[in-house]
């Protein structure tokens, strides 16, 4: 049954727009993945905040794949402002407050070299910088209605962020307990078109339930609203983005690194080859020549999936990619993937890379962010 629900999830996700924003921490990413000009990237974009993000590190080649045409219309959109629009202040105008007076205009020369789906896609969507792109999709659907809920702005984040931890979970306790007290938001939290707003599947659901002992997905929720009160709140942008609908605008690093002047700068300049592949990643993997890719961006992918097809995944990705490849992963659980699957034969877990990126993924959504390195 569980496989059954995961195959409708997936068919429906799919077709859904429903994230504006990346929700794994980038500046993590191009940290730790180390690229250079000679790296060749195979990267689920989501969003494509990541995606763009690579830039500024001028592999040889990164290769966006997503099954879903909205987020991959929407990566290549990054990756070609970042490119194109010389002026940061205009570049940061679009993408960084999602807003534009004439997106018609300003889109249309960006779909230049993008593939021709990318540009139709545009042609008709472009209305969503009319109002705010962060405001856009069904993740940011829910996060408007929890604002109503709640009431929270960003005078209350700002005079939170002053507080010590320890007082800000104090000053927040009142808050979760009528947050999961509430009938409303409890009943949407539980139903599975909140697990589409967030991009949670069946598979994943469990993992979340099981790695916070939790019941309910409600009870996920409050454990992950309570690790987001303890990190920097002033550069946490996706704090800012679910309780304020926006960036903190004041702070320049309170932005995913693509949006900031110094990684425009050096996007304006990569001579990058980028594709974009409406496509499966396990048939991308299967289809792919050894030696293809040298890093492996792959989100919470392996989340999604059952043990027996992590483990074909894994194997598949170590034929492509070959000893010392790098791959990046995260989950929502603690356990280390490549020993749960029996692969430990074919991958080391990078360490201290790995727990610092652990420490400090701003999202608290996940038990880990672990890089692996192929070693046979």
């Amino acid at each position: 049954m569980a496989q059954l629900a995961d195959r409708a999830f997936a068919a429906t996700f799919k077709r859904i727009f429903t994230f504006s924003l990346l929700y794994e921490d980038s500046e993590v990413d191009n940290r730790v993945l180390g690229l250079d000009q000679r790296s060749r990237v195979l990267a689920v974009s989501g969003a494509g905040c990541g995606v763009a993000g690579l830039l500024a590190a001028h592999p040889a080649r990164i290769d966006a794949i997503d099954t879903n045409p909205h987020h991959l219309a929407l990566a290549a959109l990054k990756v070609a402002a970042a490119r194109r629009v010389r002026s940061h202040a205009e570049f940061y105008e679009l993408l960084g407050r999602g807003r534009h007076g004439d997106p018609e205009q300003t889109l249309r020369p960006l779909m230049n070299g993008l593939p021709d789906w990318v540009g139709r896609y545009w042609s008709t969507n472009y209305r969503r910088f009319q109002r705010n792109l962060y405001a856009e999709g069904l993740a940011g659907t829910f996060q408007r209605w929890l604002r109503r809920k709640v009431g929270l702005d960003a005078d209350f984040l700002r005079a939170l962020h002053r507080l010590p931890p320890a007082d800000r979970l104090a000053r927040l306790a009142p808050i979760f307990a009528s947050i999961k007290g509430s009938v409303p938001i409890r009943t949407v939290v539980n139903t599975p078109l909140f697990l589409l707003g967030i991009g949670v599947n069946f598979e994943q659901r469990q993992r979340n339930l099981r790695a916070n002992a939790a019941a309910t997905m409600m009870d996920v929720v409050a454990a992950r609203f309570e690790r987001l009160a303890q990190t920097d709140l002033e550069t946490n942008w996706f704090v800012w983005v679910a309780l304020t609908g926006e960036f903190n605008h004041d702070h320049p690093e309170a932005v995913p690194p693509y949006l900031r002047a110094e990684s425009h700068r050096r996007s304006l300049v990569a001579p990058t080859e980028v594709g974009f592949h409406r496509a499966s990643l396990q048939r991308m993997v299967a289809d792919a020549a050894p030696g293809q890719w040298s890093h492996f961006s792959l989100c919470d992918v392996l989340d999604w999936l059952p043990t027996d097809a992590q483990r074909h995944l894994l194997r598949g990705i170590a034929r492509v990619g070959g000893p010392s490849a790098v791959v990046l992963t995260r989950s929502v659980e603690d356990a280390c993937v490549v020993d749960r699957v029996g692969l430990s034969d074919l991958y080391e877990r990078v360490e201290p890379a790995s727990s610092q990126a652990s420490e400090q993924e701003r999202t608290r959504l996940y038990g880990r962010v672990n890089l692996y390195r192929v070693i046979a």
